[in-house]
């Protein structure tokens, strides 16, 4: 059942499965093709591409995937979150992003890291950097990259005191490496972001130290292979050590299998390791006996002499530089490099045969010679041990003889240890220089470690790495189906049934009692022990296994099925690679070289039963390594090359699953697959396919959805806040889906076909009943007009009707009113007057009771007059007595012609008269002077106010008391104003005015009739045409320049006639009467403005009724608009007689005691 679930998983269902169907299928040159299923006879078919290309037939049913249209292009930070989760389209997604230099991509907790082959991509330049690290203990608001999991990592270390683990793996090639310094560098640059200057300069200074130990690790560790020129031959796990407080303070690196086969040779367009080519160019290739590079074997076994990197005299400066930066003495240096040339001078030493043994060829001994010389060892010793093979029997040492071959193999013996063992002590040499912490914080693991293999000719070195491999993988397996199961269990999904894919059975092949390594270490025991009696051995014990085969035509190998893909391993030299075994006779001839690097390279003899094989070495190397990861939490970054080519923007889609599914990444596929690959959250789910089960939406909605589509609990499931399914549950319920629209086409079709049949049906009737139908129509348009005429008249009458019926109620409400407050005014005059005569004071009591102003000064006018009034009639009086008196006497005497002669008694009587009409001509002189004298102290208190007034107003930034002063202002000038008028007299008995000019459009209002001076005018009325003055309008010898108009008509109901001028109080504007429309409603007329503008408009825009106290929309006039076009504001003209000097107007539209200005 596992290996179905690894191995044999359906992409899709047959029934899906139909010719003209959007389809992914699989394709030899390009991996997975979008295209259309052009035949399907239920088992197999033939699919052509959607773009351009040739048809692919004999397509099994797992080679094929149903698509969709709408998610075809679906581009996601992390591709879990994709609507279909296949290898096509995680693949199709990946190249999109790709192709706009978008190079990592979440799928799940693995980031995904295209090699760019461009490092000047501008969103992964350094200068991006600073975003990352402002971000909180998350990176939620980048894009995925190889920061945001170091940064991620550093501080859940942080939160959770837990140490962590970032796994980099890949092919050569991929970009491994250079991942690994992209999180070291910003490590380094996170712990310091919060510290002190000293401690960012030592953790800063941690970081220089580890990128100083780069050139030597890579010279010694790295080679060019047919995919990279610059691969990692060795495993690598850096222990990054932070202090208590975070900061970063060490490390520590521990090399896992070193690939010992390069170093004596490599395939075809590869290379050995760097350091053999750097030795030869470099400046002490005299002094090494060197010579030519195109004379040393090694160096041209894979016919690639050249390389970008690690080429030069210049490089091999560099790394001696580096050396000494890292504690190596120059001695020391000059050593290693020894180490380094007499390997490949002893690479140039071959063999003959002599007899049943060999010897070494003449042109070898002088290659054998310079490296006895280079090593100063004893050259007898090695001649002998490199054509010899000592073995114990029975207490009796036997010597052998060896065969050229075997000699061969003594010679790389040798070599591969020297090397090996120079490089693990250049590593210790980096970790003395590197591990300075204390050991008390935690540490973050860096694993850069080679990528899943599968070459033509694979071996032991490939069985190791490829159970390193299988280990890691074992371990994100469980790990990632343990969170996937967390979440589906958090939604309340039932998971009892779910079985993730386990590769525990392949790993206990090859690694527990009885398993391939075990097999391998017990045929390396036995003295008599071969290859083919090992691979015997590995096919009677696991030939039944599920995860081992035999490839049938092979001889000499066998298969094993890892996780990956199968691979199939060569048994040849398994033996000989596994013991790895090195001749105690050459340790003790180099531990006896002066030299003393030299010397200490190699271990003390030792007895051969009791050392370790490279399998079981290798074998409790991984153990520790996995126990230590399963102990941290655990990050993975998987690096993939996108082409063979090594060139930016080029993508191939063949080599890239194959990546894919080597580096684990599509194994996180499976496990979710395994489970509930689709997931939408309610919402989508409805909105999507609400047309199998319409509702109101919600979980209930959903539900039913999954009931109509006949998806069971164990295909799918609903969530808290997703819908878990099965992928063939996903399947189901696209057909569903399709089956309810083509339902539905069918109806629409139907109605659609009905509407047009009943079209042609209409047709044919009007072309046969043509003439009665236009009888009829001109029957219905006379009728319709009719009725429309007569509903026109009515609603006519209905409006006049109802503005009649307003006006009338207008009208009688004026006059209420008028009749009220001249009943209300008589009342209060007759009250004052009853004390008029009688006690003057008590009159003036009640008249200044009043709190109307203008009443009080009508008042106040009236009782002077009364005062004049009474003079006069008393004088009046005496002259009647004395015409009365002279009447009689001409009566008495008869006579024509009188002449006057005074009595004492009538002079008596005409000296009284005179004395009282003097002293009431008197006192009206005192009288006027007293009123003249209090009137000019007012003047001077007012002119005062108002000059206090305007040093207020000239307060900068006083904006709010220079409001409330300019009120104060002009309610002082209003008052003057109205007691010059009552003093004056007014014609009209009333002492209010129209509202002041106060800006462009605006207009003072005065009576035709009505005095010069400004401004006593009464309300207008029917009776009283108006008077329009331009605001700023200049006097000419005391009259106003322009020509006064009249306001017309007065009348509420009146219509202005085309081509009057009227002022339209929303626009404040005057405008030209252009064209009247009977409405309805009232009255309408067209207003055209002086920009073209124009405006229908009613007599409510323009006219005021009468019964209001102040005009406040303005009026229309006649009979031109040009004598009262706006003007700018200015200056106010003095009118004659007014005393009062020219004043600036109020603020425009704000309310006043006398109207809107």
């Amino acid at each position: 059942a596992t290996v179905s679930v690894l191995n044999c998983t359906k992409h899709t269902s047959v029934a899906m499965i139909e010719e003209g169907a959007l389809v992914f299928y699989e394709d030899e040159a390009e991996s997975w093709v979008v295209g259309y299923v052009e035949k399907w006879d239920g088992k197999k078919g033939t699919c052509k591409p959607k773009d351009t290309g040739q048809l692919r037939a004999g397509l099994l049913e797992e080679q094929i995937a149903i698509a969709q249209e709408d998610t075809l292009n679906e581009d996601k930070d992390d591709l879990m979150n994709l609507t279909q989760l296949h290898d096509a389209t995680i693949l199709r997604s990946l190249r999109i992003r790709y192709l706009r230099d978008v190079i990592y991509t979440n799928i799940g907790p693995i980031v995904v890291a295209l090699n760019p082959f461009n490092f000047k991509i501008p969103w992964y330049t350094d200068d991006n950097m600073p975003k990352y690290l402002a971000e909180g203990s998350r990176i939620e608001n980048n894009l995925p990259h190889s920061w945001a999991v170091a940064h991620n990592t550093y501080h859940e270390m942080i939160e959770d005191c837990q140490d962590q683990c970032i796994l980099v793996s890949g092919e050569s090639g991929a970009g491994k490496t250079e991942a690994s310094k992209i999180v070291m560098k910003y490590l380094a640059q996170v712990s310091t972001k919060a510290g002190t200057q000293d401690q960012k300069e030592a953790g800063l200074m941690v970081g220089s130290k580890i990128n100083i130990t780069s050139p030597p690790l890579e010279t010694w560790g790295n080679a060019k292979t047919s995919r990279n020129d610059n691969s990692s031959r060795f495993g690598k796990f850096m222990k990054v050590k932070f202090s208590a407080e975070g900061l970063l303070e060490g490390a520590y690196v521990i090399k896992y299998l070193l690939e010992k086969s390069r170093i004596v040779t490599a395939g075809p367009g590869e290379r050995v390791y760097h350091s053999f080519y750097l030795v030869t160019r470099g400046k002490d290739n005299a002094a090494f006996q060197l010579g030519k590079d195109s004379e040393l074997k090694s160096l041209n076994a894979g016919k690639c002499l050249n390389n970008k990197e690690f080429d030069s005299a210049e490089e091999y400066d560099e790394v001696c530089h580096a050396l000494q930066e890292i504690g190596q003495s120059p001695e020391t240096v000059k050593a290693m490099w020894k180490v380094v040339a007499g390997i490949l001078l002893l690479q140039n030493v071959d063999f003959d045969a002599d007899g049943e043994g060999s010897k070494v060829s003449g042109a070898g001994m002088s290659w054998l010679e310079k490296a006895v010389a280079l090593y100063e060892c004893d050259k007898d010793t090695l001649v002998k041990e490199l054509g010899t093979s000592t073995f114990v029997i029975g207490g009796s040492a036997v010597t052998k003889l060896l065969n050229p071959s075997s000699a061969a193999d003594v010679r790389d013996s040798l070599c591969k240890h020297l090397y090996d063992n120079e490089f693990t002590d250049l590593i210790g040499t980096c970790n003395k220089l590197l591990d300075k912490g204390g050991g008390v914080g935690n540490w973050v693991g860096l694993l850069d470690i080679f990528g899943f293999e599968d070459f033509e000719v694979n071996s032991f070195e490939q069985i190791c790495i490829n159970l390193a491999n299988e280990s890691l993988q074992h371990h994100y397996n469980t790990y990632i189906f343990s969170r996937d199961m967390d979440e589906c269990r958090a939604e309340g999904i039932d998971v009892t049934a779910v079985v993730f894919p386990d590769n525990t059975p392949c790993l206990q092949m090859v690694t527990a009692k009885g398993g391939i390594m075990a097999l391998l270490d017990e045929e390396c025991s036995l003295g008599s022990g071969t290859d083919e009696g090992f691979l015997a051995k590995v096919k009677e014990n696991h030939g039944k296994n599920p995860f081992f085969a035999i490839k049938k035509l092979s001889r000499g190998s066998f298969v094993v099925k890892h996780y990956a893909k199968d691979v199939n391993y060569t048994v040849e030299g398994f033996l000989d690679k596994n013991r790895d075994t090195l001749k105690n006779s050459f340790k003790s001839m180099m531990r006896a070289v002066p030299d003393p690097y030299i010397k200490e390279l190699l271990p003390e003899p030792v007895d051969d039963q009791k050392k370790m094989t490279v399998g079981g070495f290798y074998k409790m190397q991984l153990k520790d390594l996995m126990d230590l990861i399963n102990s941290t939490n655990p990050h993975w970054i998987r690096c993939v090359k996108p082409h063979p080519a090594k060139k930016p923007l080029m993508y191939d889609g063949v080599s890239t699953l194959v990546q894919l599914s080597s580096s684990g990444v599509l194994g996180t596929v499976k496990i979710r697959k395994a489970g509930y690959p689709v997931r939408l959250l309610h919402e989508d789910f409805y909105m999507k396919y609400r047309v199998i089960s319409p509702g109101g939406g919600g979980a209930d909605a959903c539900q039913k959805i999954l009931d109509a589509a006949g998806i069971t609990k164990e295909r799918g499931q609903l969530g808290k806040t997703k819908v878990f399914m099965k992928a063939e549950a996903f399947i189901e319920v696209e057909k569903k889906k399709k089956e309810v629209l083509s339902l539905s086409a069918v109806v629409v079709q139907a109605w659609c076909r009905g509407y047009v049949a009943i079209d042609a049906v209409i047709a044919q009737v009007k072309e046969r009943n043509s003439e009665a139908i236009e009888r009829i129509r001109a029957e219905v348009k006379v009728e319709v007009k009719e009725r429309w005429e007569r509903d026109a008249e009515a609603r006519k009458a209905e409006a006049e009707r109802l503005k009649k019926e307003a006006e009338e109620r207008a009208a009688k409400e004026e006059e209420e009113r008028v009749a009220r407050e001249k009943a209300e005014a008589e009342e209060r005059v007759k009250n004052a007057s009853k004390y008029l005569c009688e006690d003057e004071e008590k009159a003036r009591k009640i008249i200044e009771d009043e709190e109307s102003p203008p009443i009080l000064e009508i008042f106040q006018a009236e009782l002077e007059a009364r005062q004049i009034l009474m003079a006069r009639l008393a004088i009046e009086n005496l002259e009647k007595e004395e015409s009365d008196a002279r009447r009689r006497i001409l009566e008495e005497e008869g006579e024509a012609v009188f002449e006057f002669e005074s009595t004492g008694a009538e002079l008596q009587q005409h000296q009284e008269m005179d004395n009282m009409r003097a002293e009431a001509t008197g006192q009206l002189a005192r009288n006027r002077e007293a009123r003249l004298k209090a009137e000019q102290d007012r003047k001077a208190r007012v002119r005062g106010k108002e000059r206090s007034l305007v040093e207020r107003l000239a307060v900068p930034g006083a904006s709010a008391v220079n409001a409330e002063a300019r009120r104060e202002l002009e309610e002082r000038q209003e008052s003057e104003r109205l007691e010059r008028s009552a003093s004056q007299g007014s014609p009209y008995g009333s002492p209010y005015r129209s509202p002041a000019s106060a800006g462009p459009g605006s207009v003072d209002l005065f009576p035709a009739g009505s005095p010069s001076h400004y401004l006593a005018s009464p309300i207008p009325t029917a009776q009283t045409p108006l008077l329009v003055i331009p605001p700023g309008g200049q006097l000419v010898h005391g009259q106003p320049n322009p020509r006064p108009i009249n306001i017309y008509p007065q009348q509420p109901d009146a219509v202005p006639p085309v081509g009057a001028a009227v002022y339209v109080h929303g626009r404040q504007q005057f405008a030209t009467v252009t064209d009247l429309q009977p409405g309805f409603a009232g009255s309408q007329f067209r207003a055209t403005f002086d920009d073209g503008s124009t405006e229908w408009c009613t007599l409510s825009d323009v006219y005021e009724h009468r019964d209001q106290a102040s005009v406040q929309r303005g009026g229309y006039a006649s009979p031109t608009r040009s004598s009262v076009s706006p003007v700018s504001p200015g200056p106010r003209a003095s009118f004659p007689g007014s005393g009062s000097p020219a004043r600036k107007s109020p603020t425009p539209g704000r309310p006043t005691k006398f109207g809107v200005s």
